[in-house]
């Protein structure tokens, strides 16, 4: 673990205020979520008075980069052992505990605009509402632009939480991936709010069976396949809003396979219209899904991927190809023992967020 620091800063002001004694490490990256990271320290480097839930931030450091960060939300001492390990989520989840509390409403606005001034407003305390109590902890990388438009009303009496809005608008069709990424600016880490396109950010990278990376098995899964999407809103009974949307060419070729998905916040067509196409989407095609394990100490490493990329996955059995398509980088799960790094990547294939469907109905 010689490459990796560990290190921790106050959540308030970002100032920084050590590094931690690591015995074990390991954490996850995930597109559209917070991710996690459990540190096991010895009892000695414990200091109860700064490793404080909600209160400290923790980082990882693997050379020169700054691969996660999150604040501290638990943690266990074990006695015997003498230790400690830290239980830390990824940065997103304070976000997940704001709330909006004003009513907001935005008319043709780009949805990554949309995603700016509910965060600046609800969650970082930087937005209209100074007195609106926040950590100032988010930066914004100039992303923020996506080209489509969206109609949101957030009423104050919804309560609704602010992650889930935002999922929310990264979830329908035309969405977008985020995710927080992390650098140095000057001594202190700067927390990086960054919006790509939901079709993937395409890379060179090319991970192959045997070359670069470890595919011990790939497993093909039709258990979330639909043809016919449902997706309800607003009201009650025989007056609550609903839209269906459907994959016509796959039902010649198959029997109609349903799913429903209730969204009672949403009283609008076009909103549950484009939830409806994005679950037909996802589920237009059985889901290829190789495990990829990378290699230790080569390239591509933990620092050269990133939820949202797009990669090639290759695999050759007996001089056979069997595995060769194109894949979006959903989580990065990073493991550090004695026994050295492990690196993991959950992908889902490119062809997910192709448009698929035939007829909606409201």
């Amino acid at each position: 673990m010689a490459q990796y620091r560990v290190i921790f800063a106050e959540f308030l002001t970002g100032a920084l205020w050590g590094e931690l004694a690591v015995s074990e490490l390991s954490y996850s990256l995930a597109l559209n979520g917070p991710g996690s990271a459990t540190v096991k320290i010895p009892l000695w480097a414990f200091d109860w008075s700064a490793l404080s839930p909600w209160r400290t931030l923790v980082y990882v450091q693997r050379g020169e980069q700054i691969l996660w960060g999150g604040p501290l939300v638990a943690f266990g001492v074990d006695l015997e052992s003498e230790d400690a390990e830290l239980n830390c989520a990824g940065l997103w989840a304070y976000y997940r505990r704001r709330l909006i509390t004003y009513d907001s409403a935005f008319t043709q606005r780009d949805q990554g605009e949309i995603v700016k001034a509910l965060v600046q407003d609800f969650g970082d305390g930087t937005g209209q509402y100074p007195w609106n109590s926040g950590p100032r902890a988010l930066m914004w990388d100039g992303s923020t632009t996506t080209g489509v438009l969206r109609d949101r009303t957030y009423r104050k009496y919804e309560r609704k939480a602010l992650g889930q809005a935002v999922e929310d608008l990264a979830g329908v069709r035309n969405g977008f991936d985020f995710r927080i990424g992390f650098g140095w600016s000057g001594s202190r880490v700067a927390n990086f709010f960054r919006l790509a396109p939901a079709s993937g950010v395409p890379t060179d990278l090319v991970l192959e069976h045997g070359a670069n990376c470890d595919i011990p098995s790939f497993s093909v899964d039709g258990t979330s396949m639909v043809t016919e999407a449902v997706t309800t809103g607003g009201g009650q009974a025989d007056d609550q809003l609903a839209v269906w949307w459907y994959n016509l060419p796959a039902e010649l070729r198959m029997p109609r396979l349903s799913a429903v998905q209730s969204r009672q916040d949403v009283t609008t067509v076009d909103v549950l219209t484009g939830y409806s196409q994005q679950m037909i989407s996802e589920g237009s095609t059985p889901v290829v899904i190789p495990s990829v394990r990378l290699y230790p100490d080569s390239y591509p490493g933990p620092g050269d991927v990133q939820p949202g990329q797009l990669v090639r996955v290759r695999a050759r059995v007996g001089g056979r190809l069997v595995l060769d398509r194109t894949y979006k980088i959903t989580g990065v799960s990073v493991k550090l023992t004695d026994a050295g790094e492990e690196t993991t990547l959950a992908l889902v294939p490119e062809g997910v967020y192709a448009s698929v469907g035939s007829a909606a109905t409201p």
